[in-house]
């Protein structure tokens, strides 16, 4: 049930762009920037009139809540975690539009990915991210060096369909992974994966969420000792606030917060983009 956090997979994407560029010539996170940790109600806390939830299940309220999250216009989502065996961390800004602008952090690395429109994204990362992603792929040191010469301070320009046609050539099958990582149905869809998850259910004691008063949803541990436990707004629309995973091998929480501020997101500026396409990558 926990937010769809292979989108650390755009890392694959900056991987072939390395290998391209190279034959031319997951960071411990334990609490991520915008991560506001529940607590207890204060005294300065708003008060909620009436239970929103009242006479509804601690499995309900969660089906609802993944619903509400799904169909907000913007929503900022930061988080930290351990994904396939990496400590990563992530922030980034999305729309229902599938938008984006954020970045990633993983091997001691980030990257930052932003897309503005259906055309392309685009991503810019340091030197530590490529080195890390060169690694990964066998990139021979010298290669690497260059790689990082020629990317220093530019943005990758990568087509929409990029994902797509890497994996169709490497006969692999893709579900654009990028792509999930620009919209917010797909960012949370990892909570839909499995709706037994969401079974079972209980109400623990409200909370404040930045702010925001709460209600807190436990979820039955499961077999392999992992356990979510998610946050619900009380007052407005049924946001999602925080979902906390515990145990297992993929602990880690994640944060919905600013949702429906208006965002502009624009493309970088053009004399520092690299177009990959252009290029024959």
């Amino acid at each position: 049930m926990r937010v769809r956090r292979n989108a650390l997979v755009v890392a694959v994407v900056g991987t072939t762009a390395v290998a391209g560029l190279a034959g031319c010539g997951k960071e411990d996170a334990n609490s991520a920037k915008g991560v506001s940790e529940a607590r207890k109600p204060s005294a300065t806390a708003s008060a909620t009139p009436a239970d929103p939830f009242a006479g509804m299940s601690a499995d309900a309220i969660a089906e609802k809540a993944v619903g509400v999250t799904k169909t907000a216009n913007t929503v900022k989502v930061a988080g930290a975690g351990i994904s396939d065996g990496e400590h990563m961390s992530l922030e980034v800004t999305v729309t229902r539009a599938g938008h984006c602008s954020g970045s990633v952090t993983v091997k001691g690395g980030k990257a930052h990915i932003l897309k503005a429109d259906a055309k392309a994204y685009y991503m810019k990362a340091d030197e530590k991210f490529y080195r890390a992603m060169a690694k990964e792929d066998g990139t021979s040191k010298q290669e690497a060096d260059a790689m990082v010469e020629v990317l220093k301070g530019r943005w990758m320009k990568i087509p929409s369909d990029a994902p797509a046609k890497s994996a169709k050539r490497h006969d692999k099958s893709s579900d654009d992974d990028m792509g999930q990582f620009c919209v917010l149905s797909e960012l949370v869809a990892g909570m839909d994966d499995d709706k037994a998850d969401r079974t079972g259910m209980t109400k623990g004691a409200d909370t404040v969420v930045a702010g925001v008063p709460a209600v807190t949803l436990v979820g039955k541990k499961k077999s392999d000792g992992s356990a979510v436990t998610m946050y619900v707004a009380k007052r407005g629309p049924a946001h999602l606030l925080k979902v906390v995973e515990t145990g297992g091998k993929e602990p880690g929480t994640v944060t919905f917060g600013d949702y429906d501020k208006p965002v502009t997101i624009t493309p970088p500026p053009a004399d520092q983009i690299m177009d990959l396409e252009k290029l024959g990558m």
